[in-house]
């Protein structure tokens, strides 16, 4: 009977930390009730997420979900092609690539958001770009406001 008891209050300690794990994986507003934080763009943009990791799917997925227009590339050539169609605003990639992005862009009047993996490779990219993201500290909405800063200036 000893082992029962036990064998319950395991199971019972393991579901109550499950459901003090869960409080806090959504966002909330105040004075409205439970609900999830869904960020829009209010500018739409043609965006082109260049990278191979599931990182930039993610982020690729994030910014669709947010309203923008997005083409996710993985290889250089298709890069390269997809600028020269034309018709996107802005370019997201490792800022280790931005060679490749600059000679592929060259033409075109596409904006490059370069990600930074760390805060000395962000140092560096801030000597040559405005704005640089880093991988592991920007989260969705700081991507959506440094788009949103891009398409303004596009449009004046």
């Amino acid at each position: 009977m000893d082992i029962r008891v036990k064998i319950i209050a395991a199971l019972l300690a393991t579901l109550a930390s499950s459901q003090v794990l869960a409080c806090g994986d959504s966002l909330y507003r105040v004075g409205q009730g439970v609900s999830y934080r869904v960020y829009t763009a209010p500018l739409p943009g043609n965006v082109l997420v260049y990278g191979h990791s599931e990182g930039a799917q993610e982020l690729a997925e994030a910014l669709a979900m947010a309203g923008h227009g997005v083409r996710l590339v993985d290889n250089q050539l298709e890069l390269s092609a997809v600028l020269a169609g034309g018709g996107y605003d802005v370019v997201i990639a490792p800022y280790r690539d931005h060679e490749a992005v600059e000679v592929s862009k060259a033409s075109s009047k596409v904006d490059f958001l370069p990600v930074a993996v760390n805060a000395s490779e962000r140092e560096i990219a801030s000597q040559s770009y405005a704005k640089v993201m880093v991988a592991d500290r920007d989260e969705i909405k700081h991507y959506l406001r440094a788009i949103h800063e891009s398409l303004r200036r596009s449009e004046i």
